[in-house]
């Protein structure tokens, strides 16, 4: 598998690289797609994708029969966080708590949690696939599906993974209640209380807290939001303490919504495996490429069994349905073991619905009109919050997934901001949630751009703007 980046993400790559050291300045004229072709001696559509990547990363906007421009009040790059390397423990929950306290008020315009919008999932897809998984069950779908799970799941998950370069068996994987429950069970294997668990920083919120309620602590690895995960960093922090495992979102990362490069993906890989230290993969966001190729997981280059590789369908397809799956490499029967402790056995009927909707191309199909509808979003969040945001904040649209991570400038307080949209029935997310002691990302939020960019969720975003605005 080729390390570069396809053309049209190369070209992008050198595009955006003008942008920011100036060659192209605000308000200036890009490059026609046909010039660009000739220039890049590449296809019209190759050059078109090139030109809308920058277009959904706020670099550039299109304007009617005009072309493509230099976002003239173009929002940099969040800086890369540079965070102590001192294993501390969790203690975050209140922000937490208090965000899903918000998620549960009714009307509420849900920008803060990292859920899909309802009417984007495909019901009718989902109930068909539910209704003949009930006749073709019977009775036996009231039963148990006791761990490792119902083997057609299994093997359609195993015929998936296969095209993106993970050629594992469907004995090896083990289906779970969720994310959350592989993600665990996958630390309950890797760690005892009081051990420490390198993470990305910021780190998703529910690591934290998976962290916090299994008595482990967190060492924070410094995270560039376009490239990951710092690598030179993490293997002298793998020198200098004794880490149990490392957790990482290598893919559409949360929050930060990075996808490391596929040499990074290898060296992170085989860093750890040398160092003997386990690699937690949380790929739950793998899927959401937008209409490219799927990224591979850390796990297909995964040689020794090292890497517990861990998702679901929670972002992308049924949330409630609470199904994901763990392939835990050589601790399979730890795992398994673990997870007949946890809950005892899954649920038949969900699992072979999954079977089906996976088997029938109706994921797929899914999949492709999901993507377009995350993409339009996320291009048109990026932009509005560029140009009704306070001068001075900084984003950087995601390369995968739909979350947006967005610095404001110093003198707005994240979470006040968070407090003053909530009593208007806005919700945020606010950055110190994504550290393990909310000591950190006080001036950042993470914003939830799986829905559609409505007249009232835009006008949402605008009145954040003139809330951060009256911090000053």
């Amino acid at each position: 598998m080729a390390d570069s980046p396809p053309n049209y993400q190369a070209i992008a790559n050198r595009l955006r690289a003008a942008i920011r050291r100036g060659d192209l300045a605000p308000g200036a004229k890009m490059p026609s797609v046909r010039r660009l072709a000739e220039i890049e001696q590449v296809s019209a559509p190759t050059a078109e994708h090139a030109l809308r990547v920058l277009e959904a990363s706020g670099l550039v906007v299109a304007r009617p029969r005009s072309g493509f421009y230099v976002c003239a009040d173009m929002p940099a790059e969040p800086l890369a966080p540079q965070p102590g390397a001192t294993a501390r423990p969790v203690t975050l929950t209140a922000n937490v708590h208090a965000l899903f306290a918000q998620v549960r008020a009714p009307g509420l315009i849900a920008l803060g949690a990292a859920s899909p919008c309802a009417a984007w999932l495909p019901d009718k897809a989902l109930a068909r696939s539910m209704l003949g998984a009930a006749r073709r069950l019977g009775a036996s779908g009231l039963a148990y599906s006791v761990p490792p799970g119902r083997l057609d799941l299994r093997s359609q998950i195993a015929r998936r993974a296969a095209r993106w370069g993970l050629h594992i068996s469907p004995d090896q994987l083990v289906l779970t209640q969720g994310q959350s429950q592989a993600m665990r069970l996958a630390l309950q294997v890797t760690c005892k209380a009081g051990d420490v668990v390198a993470v990305e920083s910021p780190c998703y919120f529910g690591t934290l807290m998976l962290l916090r309620s299994l008595g482990l602590r967190a060492i924070e690895v410094p995270t560039h939001p376009r490239t990951g995960m710092d690598l030179a960093a993490l293997a002298q922090i793998l020198q200098r303490h004794r880490v149990s495992a490392v957790v990482s979102v290598p893919t559409a990362n949360n929050p930060l919504g990075f996808t490391m490069s596929i040499a990074d993906k290898r060296t992170l890989v085989r860093l750890l495996d040398d160092a003997g230290v386990p690699l937690i993969e949380d790929d739950v966001y793998g899927d959401l490429s937008a209409g490219k190729p799927r990224a591979p997981a850390c796990k297909a280059f995964d040689e020794s069994g090292n890497v517990l590789y861990c998702t679901s369908v929670s972002k992308t397809l049924a949330p409630g349905w609470r199904i994901g799956w763990i392939a835990p490499g050589h601790r399979f029967e730890a795992v398994l073991e673990a997870r007949v402790e946890a809950s005892l056995a899954g649920s038949p009927l969900f699992e072979a619905a999954l079977a089906d909707m996976f088997s029938s191309g109706d994921y797929d199909r899914h999949l492709r009109r999901y993507g377009q509808r995350i993409k339009d979003s996320v291009r048109t969040f990026s932009s509005r919050i560029a140009a009704a945001w306070p001068a001075g904040m900084k984003l950087r649209a995601p390369d995968d997934g739909f979350l947006l991570w967005v610095e404001l400038p110093a003198h707005v307080n994240a979470l006040s901001l968070c407090e003053a949209a909530a009593s208007e029935g806005i919700s945020i997310g606010p950055g110190a949630m994504f550290c393990p002691d909310g000591s950190r990302y006080a001036h950042h939020v993470r914003i939830n751009c799986a829905q559609p960019a409505t007249p009232k969720l835009l006008a949402a975003l605008d009145r954040i703007g003139a809330l951060a605005a009256v911090q000053a």
